[in-house]
């Protein structure tokens, strides 16, 4: 029996799974990492913790398998730099790092504009992304600058350190602001316009192609022969195919710390209003669009830790569903940390909308849940607007919450299917691993089995659709009060 081991390079940890070749979760492991804050918006990594990290789970897991392809799955957009002998020359700078805000202004204003930027990279230039950190890196640490060779993702630089070979996917270089979205392929008026050698960019590989075997010296030390290493993709592509994402159309809402709505296209047409993302997926020829919310069950966290600490998670579901659809008037907007989706706003900030002597506590909680949706219910209506949505998959930690999920199904007016494996990226990342060894993409995809279908209450479509409005303009009433308190608080 062939043996496939996906892991998940995430910012707070890694993640790994061994999985059978009939989609099987063998065994799971993990390895907690740290985020630096040298200052004030910056995030930093020592891509060797990450090394270090992957090392421990690859010895782990050589104790009880053998395994026969690895594949990965990791963090967007951060940046790894190597100099001339492949060695990192400065920490990794993180996807959340929000440093380079001048160098995307500069770079949008030399392409004329955001709308060309998009029609050409598929997204604006944002401060997360790599190539403005490039940019930053040519601009303030240019003897830094100047040592590069090449750069890489971080699970592409555990890929180097596990074959030796350089390489990018496709989903995690339509990530990097430099990616044309038209020839796919890296950017070579990007490149030119700034005076940087487009030489340093990766060799671009598809998702389950295989890179090579690892090192010799390390399966004699894990004990394994001929174990090969596929290119995998990026964290929310990845996580996607994991739970069987294949076909245009075909969606997944995820309740996480932050939310976010993916939808499967074979379309090549970015949004021109830079409010949703377009990205290369991990299979040939298909592409998504997704929205992001930065507080979603953060959000619902928040709550419970600062005013409900005594209640579990039964109890909170239990009190949601002694309130009613639209939570007896009270809205609430979950801008905890800004928004990104739709409104792309750092200023934003959280309200409770709507607050009379007749409301209750399980009012605030259940306000809090549809609150949430609505966010998650902007991505869904702008990507709706771009392309087709056939089928919507949830998963998540908010997911497990069959009370949310029927309010999602009922806010999404579509069916929401629940997966029987909700395993992230590193399931996705196995799955990949398994097409590299030449298992076929169909046979694959039926690892993917689903628990239940959440069906939407069609009866209380027309309330949240009236609350879902009224949601909606808050934002607008409120905006020019979110930018005086922010100068308020500086």
């Amino acid at each position: 029996m062939h043996k496939y081991l996906g892991i998940d390079v995430g910012t707070t940890g890694l993640k790994g799974l061994v999985v059978s070749e009939e989609g099987e979760v063998l065994d799971s492991y993990s390895y907690p990492l740290e985020m630096k804050v040298p200052k004030p918006a910056w995030a930093e990594q020592d891509p060797e913790d990450w090394w270090i990290g992957v090392y421990d789970i690859l010895k782990k897991v050589s104790r009880t398998h053998q395994i026969d392809v690895i594949g990965f799955s990791g963090q967007m957009h951060s940046l790894v730099v190597l100099d001339e002998n492949n060695k990192p020359i400065r920490p990794a700078i993180l996807w959340c790092d929000q440093r380079t805000t001048p160098q995307c202004k500069e770079a949008t204003e030399a392409f004329g504009g955001e709308e060309k930027v998009i029609s050409k990279i598929g997204n604006p230039f944002l401060e997360g992304f790599t190539f403005p950190k490039i940019l930053w890196l040519k601009e303030n640490e240019t003897d830094n600058f100047n040592k590069i060779k090449k750069i890489l993702l971080p699970k592409d630089y555990i890929v180097f350190k596990l074959t030796g070979t350089i390489g990018i996917d496709y989903s995690d270089a339509s990530g990097t602001a430099c990616f044309n979205v038209k020839t796919n392929y890296w950017d070579e008026e990007i490149f030119e316009t700034f005076g940087i050698n487009m030489d340093i960019m990766p060799e671009l590989y598809p998702s389950y192609g295989i890179r090579g075997e690892i090192k010799e010296n390390l399966q004699k030390e894990l004990g394994w022969k001929n174990t090969k290493v596929v290119s995998g993709g990026a964290d929310n592509a990845s996580a996607a195919f994991g739970i069987g994402i294949s076909k245009a159309g075909e969606s997944m809402v995820s309740i996480g710390t932050s939310g976010t709505v993916l939808t499967l296209t074979e379309k090549k047409e970015p949004d021109l209003s830079g409010k949703i993302h377009y990205f290369n997926y991990v299979i040939k020829d298909k592409y998504y669009y997704m929205g992001v919310m930065l507080s979603a069950a953060h959000s619902l966290n928040w709550v419970k830790n600062r005013f409900f600490p005594s209640l579990d998670w039964a109890e909170i579901e239990e009190r949601i569903n002694q309130s009613v659809p639209g939570s007896n008037g009270i809205i609430f907007l979950p801008y905890l940390n800004g928004e990104r989706t739709p409104h792309r706003d750092p200023n934003a900030r959280g309200v409770f909308f709507g607050i009379s002597s007749l409301n209750t506590e399980n009012d605030i909680l259940r306000a809090t849940m549809e609150g949430i949706t609505f966010g998650l219910r902007d991505s869904f209506e702008l990507i709706k607007e771009k392309t087709e949505i056939k089928d919507m998959r949830i998963v998540g930690g908010g997911a497990k919450n069959k009370s949310w999920a029927k309010i999602v199904a009922t806010n999404f007016k579509i069916p929401v299917k629940m997966p029987k494996i909700d395993e992230g990226g590193a399931y996705g990342a196995a799955m990949l691993a398994a097409v590299g060894d030449g298992q076929k993409l169909e046979d694959v995809l039926k690892w993917v089995r689903f628990k239940e279908i959440i069906e939407p209450n069609y009866q209380d479509t027309k309330i949240y659709d009236d609350y879902y409005g009224i949601y909606k303009n808050l934002y607008k009433s409120l905006k020019g009060n979110f930018e005086e308190l922010a100068k308020i608080q500086r």
